[in-house]
């Protein structure tokens, strides 16, 4: 009799029945051990695992190599996992020779996953890989980058715009109705205009001498924010918590950024549900709003962290001509612009 000894699986007895389970993978073998079968299922699974290594010349070790290269290492945790996120997402074409990622091709792939997941993850995928080819041309992978030149989605002008600033009646709903626990968070971007991620790890000892010191996570940018006088009445319970953060959740603990999601996205639901504010309210849009409100250019650069006030500003209806960098709170953005070129005329 011939003994045959299989190896990488995984063989018990209970209550009289045979179990065998794939080791690399943990996968339970369905057939009979020993059949035709039970060794097609095995090499099945094999096939899988072998299938993880990146073989030469594909799109897999391309993009492998870029996740092990410093300029990947050296983006914010944030930008990491968004771009681990499309990684994944691109696994079924792992296997593809980058050769053949022609110019045709990925304008097909792009208004694919544009019908399937939306325009935003569309060019989020062609964002992501212009970025690893442009890693593979430099490091011998690639002659060009195969992504250049191939147009985004654009957005439907039908659309409602995404993230847009909170009205003044929004601001003090939201404020008035939310749970104590965001009220923190929620006013600090409110005043600061402060990512969400700069928010909730803003420490207590970042508050002094009536200003609030951040170094952003995303740009780097050294801030200095005046802290408003309506601010400072939100900031008064986070003295009698014992965490190092100002934001913190019922238990008195920091927030992490999946939890405060969940709360955030809930809260604001059953606020539209009440009718107490309109739909659409994101985190982001407060940021938008401080934006929107500050009139002069240089104090949205200076307050917000997005570079020179020369660059563009992403928000709309401000005035870029006045160079001052006073950090000005303006009740009414329009009664402000209208204030400002009254004083440039005389």
């Amino acid at each position: 009799m011939t003994v045959v000894r299989v190896k990488g699986i995984k063989r018990y007895r209970r209550r009289g029945k045979w179990y065998c389970y794939h080791r690399a993978t943990n996968t339970r073998l369905k057939s009979e051990f020993g059949t035709g079968e039970f060794f097609a299922e095995l090499a099945s699974l094999e096939r899988k695992v072998h299938r993880t290594k990146a073989a030469p010349g594909t799109l897999g070790l391309l993009l492998a190599s870029y996740r092990q290269s410093p300029n990947y290492c050296d983006l914010a945790a944030a930008t990491r996992g968004g771009y681990a996120r499309i990684m994944d997402l691109l696994k079924p074409l792992h296997e593809m020779p980058v050769v053949e990622m022609t110019p045709a091709f990925l304008a097909g792939l792009r208004d694919k996953v544009g019908g399937k997941h939306g325009r935003r993850q569309a060019n989020y995928v062609l964002a992501v890989l212009s970025v690893a080819c442009e890693h593979g041309r430099e490091h011998g992978f690639l002659r060009d980058n195969p992504v250049k030149g191939i147009k985004r989605l654009r957005r439907d002008r039908q659309l409602e715009r995404a993230n847009r600033p909170w009205s003044a009646a929004e601001r003090q709903a939201v404020l008035e109705n939310v749970p104590e626990q965001l009220k923190i968070p929620i006013a600090l971007a409110m005043f600061t205009g402060l990512r969400k991620g700069d928010v909730l790890r803003l420490l207590k000892s970042a508050v002094r001498d009536g200003r609030i010191w951040r170094r952003t996570a995303k740009t780097g940018y050294e801030l200095s924010i005046p802290i408003h006088r309506d601010l400072l009445r939100f900031l008064e319970p986070a003295a009698k918590h014992d965490a190092v953060t100002l934001a913190v959740t019922t238990k008195g603990t920091p927030w992490t950024e999946s939890g405060f999601n969940a709360t955030f996205i809930k809260t604001m639901r059953s606020l539209e549900r009440a009718g107490k504010v309109e739909a659409g309210l994101t985190f982001h849009g407060l940021r938008h709003t401080v934006g929107t409100l500050l009139v002069e250019p240089d104090s949205i650069s200076i307050l917000c962290g997005v570079g020179s006030a020369k660059r563009r500003s992403p928000w709309p209806f401000i005035i870029r001509k006045r160079r001052t960098r006073q950090t000005v709170w303006p009740t009414s953005s329009r009664a402000s612009i209208r204030s400002a070129r009254r004083a440039k005329r005389n």
